[in-house]
């Protein structure tokens, strides 16, 4: 058999062929590849340029610096690689490389490969101008809100509300205590709506709805929020103006001296001067009771309680505004059955003196028993008008009363034998009836022992 020689002008025709065919190729992928590296390398630079402008952006941000301070990154940090500025550029470079990728597998006809990767960004590129529309919305707002808040704290200090709450009662405080609370109220009813109206802009419902939801809750709560402390307030004012008032009437009318004369208050005197205690010869001062103080501060005490039940009513807090109804209810029932303990105290008094007046052998004791009954008595319904354990109190009372009238009856009967006996052989004599033996009625005088034993008559 005869070997199979290639020929020359095989080879020739073999070789224009692959030439012909590699030109074709280099014809039809050269662009291709060469527009791709064009994406890549304009993706690239254009990437670079990006994340370093978005690094020095977000760095110059009032957030940002917030974020630096408290993480430890230095102020001048402006490429540092945990700068918040930086993170967020290292996501904008990549977010480019990748979109200049699927551009650039575009011309290489990778469009299938790509296409969930295009939808992606198709997707997010839509989102991008809601994106910057929130972004710009919330900074906008947070602008307006941050220059009204500093707007309102100057105008309060220029104010010096710190001294009118200082004058109206109100415990002094930092200066800018007050300004401060007002300017960030006002800020957050700056910075809420624009929230809502970012989040709304953003248009993601998985997101905004619960988002807008919870800041409308917060932001119809807020007037009742500030309705509950004006009224807070207004009671407190209230409360001390009309207690000073109140203080200063009884003192003037002599109240104070009357309750001390009448003795239901033994410390009690008149009012001291401001700042000065009532001191005796030598005797380290001890702070007396005062009832027109006392009267002012149960005063005061109801009028912020009512307070307290209108602010629980205005946050539709109805087991707060209850309780405080309950309490303050219980409060006058209290100073009530006070005021009828107080007037028992005062009537007891005044009827013992009466009684000791009167003279007699036994004035004094009578005046001690006839004390002690108006006190127990007066103590008695005062309690029951507070309402404390009713019937503990009428069974306390009852035994209190029958012990009485038992220590009343044996009193009678031992001491009034002789009385007795007496009346009894008169009722004898009229009768004709046998009086009483002598003996018999010596075993009804005190003192005598047990009448002798009688024999048998014969």
């Amino acid at each position: 058999m005869e070997p199979n020689y290639v020929s020359a002008d095989g080879m020739i025709a073999g070789t224009r062929n692959f030439g012909d065919t590699a030109v074709l190729y280099i014809q039809e992928w050269g662009p291709r590849i060469l527009a791709a590296a064009v994406i890549l390398l304009i993706g690239y630079l254009v990437a670079k340029a990006a994340k370093w402008g978005v690094a020095a952006l977000v760095n110059k941000t009032p957030l940002a610096r917030h974020a630096h301070r408290h993480s430890g990154v230095p102020e001048a940090a402006g490429r540092h690689p945990k700068s918040v500025g930086a993170q967020v550029g290292d996501a904008a470079f990549w977010i480019i490389i990748l979109i200049a990728l699927v551009l650039a597998a575009q011309p290489l006809g990778l469009a299938a490969s790509t296409s969930p990767i295009g939808r992606m960004l198709n997707g997010f590129g839509a989102a991008i101008p809601r994106i910057i529309g929130a972004g710009l919305i919330f900074f906008v707002g947070y602008i307006v809100a941050s220059v009204a808040k500093k707007a309102i704290e100057a105008v309060l200090t220029a104010a010096r509300t710190e001294q009118m709450a200082e004058r109206i009662g109100m415990a002094k405080a930092d200066p800018t205590t007050l300004p401060r609370m007002v300017g960030g109220i006002v800020f957050a009813l700056i910075i809420i709506p624009v929230a809502i109206a970012a989040l709304d802009q953003l248009n993601i419902r998985a997101i905004s709805d619960p988002a807008t939801a919870m800041l409308r809750i917060i932001l119809d709560s807020i007037p009742h929020v500030i309705a509950a402390a004006i009224i807070l307030a207004l009671a407190y004012v209230i409360g001390r103006f009309a207690s000073q008032l109140l203080v200063q009437f009884l003192s003037s009318t002599g109240f104070d001296r009357t309750i001390a004369a009448l003795g239901i208050f033994p410390s009690a005197s008149t009012s001291p001067a401001p700042g000065v205690p009532a001191t005796s010869a030598g005797a380290p001062a001890t702070p007396a009771i005062v009832p027109s103080k006392l009267i002012g501060n149960a005063v005061f005490a109801a009028i912020v309680i009512f307070g307290l039940m209108e602010a629980f009513r205005q946050l539709n807090f109805a087991y707060g505004s209850q309780m405080m109804a309950e309490i303050l209810t219980l409060l006058g029932s209290v100073i009530f059955g006070a005021v009828i303990i107080a007037a028992a105290v005062a009537i007891a008094k005044l009827v013992a003196s009466v009684v000791r007046a009167s003279g007699g052998a036994n004035a004094e004791l009578t005046a001690k028993i006839v004390q002690v009954a108006i006190i127990v008595l007066g103590t008695a319904i005062g309690l029951r008008f507070m309402g404390l354990a009713d019937d503990i109190i009428n069974l306390a009372f009852g035994l209190l009363l029958g012990a009485i009238a038992v220590a009343f009856a044996l009193a009678f009967g031992l001491g009034g034998r002789d009385a007795a006996a007496r009346t009894v052989q008169k009722l004898a004599g009229s009768t004709g009836t046998e009086q009483i033996p002598p003996q018999m009625s010596s075993t009804l005088r005190p003192g005598a022992g047990t009448p002798p034993t009688q024999g048998p008559q014969s």
